[in-house]
């Protein structure tokens, strides 16, 4: 009885095959888990975007706490990505430079002096805080979508907005710190650019 030549030499070729298929299912899996990862408790919640009209003229700008869409609570790094969101808003309306200076990159924190932080803050009051995405960037940066409520004392209007209550969206430049390994918002044209509109 004769055995084919070809047979013998490929009969490897199925169980291989059978084990790629089921690692690259594992690998999926591992993926998915990783990607869908809950937000650290308490530190926010996945809504939808906030209704403006919901937030009567009295109660604005609304809650201090940020809020996200679904699409940033399965972000990989949504966690340390909220922390560093909401300590930078807690530090605006808190007036606490100290706190601000250690969620901003150095660059930022020359642009804003203490004095100027101080100024520019002074009535400034920030709420109903809402991320909507995060977009990869170069050189390992992040922009995040943020909308915004804030209010002010009528001297400290915004020239370009000159209202009590503005309604913002803004695009935050986001970059990786490699020594203290935590992400930093950064200064850049994108977060300079806000777009606003009287509540």
């Amino acid at each position: 009885m004769s055995t084919d030549p070809r047979r013998a030499s490929t009969w490897w070729i199925a169980p291989v095959l059978g084990l790629v298929v089921v690692l690259v299912a594992v690998a999926a899996l591992i993926a998915h888990s990783l990607y869908h990862q809950q937000a650290a408790p308490g530190a926010g919640s996945a809504v939808a975007p906030p209704s403006q009209a919901s937030v009567p003229g009295s109660a604005q700008p609304g809650p201090t706490t940020v809020a996200f869409a679904p699409d940033f609570a399965a972000y990989p790094q949504q966690a340390l990505l909220l922390k560093v969101l909401q300590t930078y808003f807690n530090a605006i309306n808190d007036k606490r430079y100290d706190e601000w200076l250690s969620v901003v990159t150095p660059t930022f924190a020359a642009e804003q002096p203490e004095d100027q932080f101080l100024a520019g803050y002074r009535s400034t009051r920030d709420g109903s805080i809402f991320v909507y995405r995060v977009d990869p960037a170069p050189e390992h940066r992040l922009l995040v979508l943020v909308g915004f409520t804030s209010t002010q004392a009528k001297a400290d209007e915004p020239a370009k907005y000159p209202y009590p209550c503005i309604h913002w969206q803004v695009v935050l430049p986001v970059a990786w710190d490699v020594n203290r390994k935590q992400w930093e918002i950064d200064a850049g044209i994108a977060a300079s650019s806000p777009q606003g509109q009287q509540c």
